[in-house]
């Protein structure tokens, strides 16, 4: 799809190819390009092709259009997917990420009214190619790190550049460019450059194989600073929900549509009362664990770690943790200093894994080794009970999943947690 063959890559999902794609249903396809609003685009490039579904259904709507796909596989079959029968098509075997990629596929940079594209869940091996396109297209500055810019934020500099003013560019993109902590630069340098129109959440389970959280996004290029946008969710028959409007503080935090909807029903709940906390007000200390999962039998005392959290019967909003976990605090004390432990009153809360909101416990007794999956949350004792029935609640299990993130597994921010509010 883009690159050299897998061995370019870093860490492509075990559930997607070779070359890191979860291919696009004729469905989401379909939503996407129905959501570009109404346009009369003269040539759309599709990077990354793939099998050409995208391109496939803007033909549709387009059938005018001069349509040019890039995809490097060689064995990509996006001629041979319809695409055959549509007139102004080109398809280029070329890298999507090649600097002088304008050149390679006969188009100028800035000319296309509209880009289309679902890059590969992967990281690319850097290059410093990859710094120029970044820099041209507005977002060298957006990242902490290098390290950050995966094909996501690649593929979307490449179209910015290849995109005339006002041109619109519509994406399939992962969790964590949408609300991932170190992406807010990201979030925040487009909003600011360009106007973000809407975010569509699309349902687990939309690509095959995979549970992955994706997105729909449309922008348009320099078309001003965005002022609001609106957020989506598709439900698991594609029904779309109402629409939510953020405005871009709200969005450079997170863009994704349960999050803002639970915010927002908070508020409602709320309504003129004057005593709501933050769980990061009334915390006292937030101790993640220092063992990975194999290092569990490096030492010789039991470590708490994920599959340990008690099962809670019917109506049950607190349990313990099991008491072959719990340690004399002789023990404990004799443990290195990098080892982590929980200690009494402390509440343990799952820091990773699909349903973490519901793995929430106590630790009753002087206190336990912990794993760097579980958080150790410590506050002040008067609220130690509300905190707990909080987190065991309807609401709080819907705030901890809505505020987690991942494209498989998700995990709990130390920020996103500190950040829950508690009706008091």
């Amino acid at each position: 799809m883009l690159l050299e063959p897998q061995s370019a890559l870093i860490r492509p999902s075990t559930n997607s190819d070779s070359w890191g794609r979860y291919y696009t249903s004729n469905f989401v396809s379909n939503v996407l390009v129905n959501t570009m609003g109404c346009i009369s685009p003269k040539v759309i490039v599709e990077l990354g092709s793939g099998k050409g579904s995208i391109a496939l259904e803007a033909a549709k709507r387009w059938n005018a259009s001069k349509f040019i796909t890039v995809d490097m596989d060689p064995l990509a079959i996006t001629q041979l997917n319809g695409l055959k029968n549509v007139k102004n098509h080109t398809h280029h075997i070329q890298d999507a990420l090649d600097d002088s990629l304008a050149e390679r596929i006969g188009l100028n940079f800035g000319s296309a009214d509209v880009g289309l594209c679902n890059p590969p869940f992967v990281r690319p091996k850097w290059r410093a190619s990859f710094g120029n396109i970044l820099e041209q297209a507005g977002l060298s500055g957006s990242l902490n790190s290098i390290a950050d810019a995966g094909a996501d934020i690649l593929f979307i500099a490449q179209n910015l550049r290849l995109l005339r003013k006002f041109g619109k560019l519509g994406l399939i993109l992962p969790d964590g460019l949408i609300t991932g902590e170190k992406y807010k630069g990201v979030r925040s340098v487009l909003m600011k450059d360009h106007f973000l129109e809407q975010v569509i959440q699309l349902p687990r389970r939309v690509f095959t194989n995979t549970e992955a959280q994706a997105y729909l996004l449309v922008l348009s290029k320099d078309y001003g600073e965005t002022q609001s946008i609106v957020l989506k969710s598709m439900s698991g028959n594609g029904q779309l929900s109402s629409p939510i409007n953020v405005t871009p503080d709200e969005a450079k935090r997170r863009l994704d549509y349960s999050f803002h909807l639970l915010k927002k029903n908070e508020k409602e709940k709320i309504g003129l009362k004057k005593g709501h906390i933050s769980i990061g007000d009334i915390t006292q200390s937030l101790v993640r664990g220092s063992l990975c999962s194999n290092q569990l039998e490096s030492i010789d005392l039991p470590v708490f770690h994920l599959g340990d959290f008690p099962s809670r019967a019917h109506g049950q909003m607190d349990s313990s943790v099991p008491s072959k976990f719990i340690q004399s605090r002789k023990k404990l004390k004799s443990l290195p200093h990098n080892i982590k432990i929980a200690e009494k009153g402390d509440i343990l809360l799952a820091r990773i894994g699909r349903n973490l909101q519901d793995k929430v416990c106590s630790v009753k007794q002087t206190g336990c080794v912990i794993s760097d999956c579980v958080y150790a949350l410590r506050v002040a004792p008067s609220y130690r009970e509300l905190v707990i029935s909080y987190l065991n609640s309807e609401i709080g299990k819907q705030a901890i999943a809505a505020s987690s993130h991942g494209v498989g597994a998700k995990y709990l921010a130390r920020s996103d947690l500190l950040s829950l509010k508690l009706p008091i």
